[in-house]
């Protein structure tokens, strides 16, 4: 048994023996000849006297940044939650962002009944990690397309209605799905007019108000974007010169967020009201060069729930501290 000394003696010997020896209080009282009640005493001296500094390393819990999360969750309190990935280069994370942001939105999409999909690479690297026995018995599901196709310049599979169709065939039974087998962008306003009333196409956009979850890509507003894969040259300058510094969907937004209405009759996609209606809008994004258009959208309240990296939230800090 050990003697009885001064109380921050006693109190480092029974932190050394909880702390990092793992005993029990009852075996460090057994030791030090005194009562439980006394040790958790002497633990409690040694927390608040600086003998004992507590830290929680969980930033490198699976690769997530929780501490970051929660700053940036006081910064922006509107969006409902951040899932930041910790990355060392953008082909680390173009890798690893999907399955990083598989568990959460797994459980987001057994918990949604109309799921719908937007375009991009990143969207796409989140669909191809979910897995089919994730979602056995889950229930019936609907997947709604939100922004027509692209074209035959795009890399295949990042196409919203490959997607649309790459989920359902991995929610399996109990799914329906609405596609859009039309352009996202039309040069002929006429011709867009005309589609609008067949009616395959307006039981998809009749979908749109019944989505309750959103998986949508963020893009910038300029030639750096596949959207401008699309545009005529007439497009491309009417959005150059607009102070359109990101979009969703093709729907363009400024610095501040506001919505910059454009090209409303060459566009096939989800309105940005009605965008903005969505429970749970999940934006998958990362990138130095996006860094503006992401700062518009949560300015905006176009993020519900925000999967990216620590590149790009670096770089997000660096953009707030310059204009501060």
């Amino acid at each position: 048994m050990l003697y009885k000394s001064d109380k921050k003696e006693m109190a480092i010997i029974a932190s050394i023996l909880y702390y990092e020896k793992n005993r029990s209080q009852s075996y460090i009282a057994n030791e030090l000849g005194i009562s439980r009640s006394s040790v958790s005493l002497l633990l409690n001296y040694a927390r608040g006297n600086g003998i004992v500094k507590i830290t929680i390393d969980v930033d490198t819990f699976n690769l997530r940044m929780i501490r970051k999360e929660i700053e940036f969750k006081r910064l922006f309190p509107r969006v409902k939650q951040f899932y930041i990935m910790q990355s060392t280069s953008n082909e680390f994370t173009q890798r690893q962002i999907g399955k990083f942001a598989t568990p959460y939105i797994t459980e987001m999409l057994k918990t949604s009944n109309f799921i719908g999909i937007g375009l991009g690479k990143s969207v796409f690297e989140v669909i191809n990690s979910l897995k089919s026995e994730d979602f056995i018995g889950c229930g019936e599901k609907n997947i709604v397309q939100i922004m027509g196709g692209l074209s035959n310049n795009v890399e295949a599979g990042t196409h919203s209605n490959e997607l649309v169709k790459k989920l359902s065939e991995i929610v399996n039974n109990n799914c329906k799905y609405y596609y859009l087998y039309y352009p996202a962008i039309f040069e002929d306003s006429n011709l867009r007019k005309i589609l609008l009333k067949e009616q395959n196409i307006k039981s998809t956009i009749n979908m749109w108000d019944r989505i309750d979850l959103a998986i949508m890509g963020i893009g910038v507003a300029d030639r750096r974007s596949t959207l401008f894969k699309l545009f005529n040259q007439y497009m491309t300058k009417k959005v150059e010169t607009s102070k359109a510094i990101g979009q969703i969907n093709a729907n363009f937004f400024d610095s501040d967020g506001n919505d910059v209405p454009m090209l409303e009759n060459n566009k096939i996609c989800i309105p940005i009201e009605k965008m903005k209606k969505i429970n749970r809008k999940i934006i998958v994004g990362f990138g130095e060069y996006k860094v503006k258009s992401i700062l518009g959208a949560l300015k905006g309240g176009y993020i519900d729930i925000f999967f990216t990296d620590s590149i790009t939230i670096d770089a997000i800090e660096n953009d707030i501290k310059g204009k501060s």
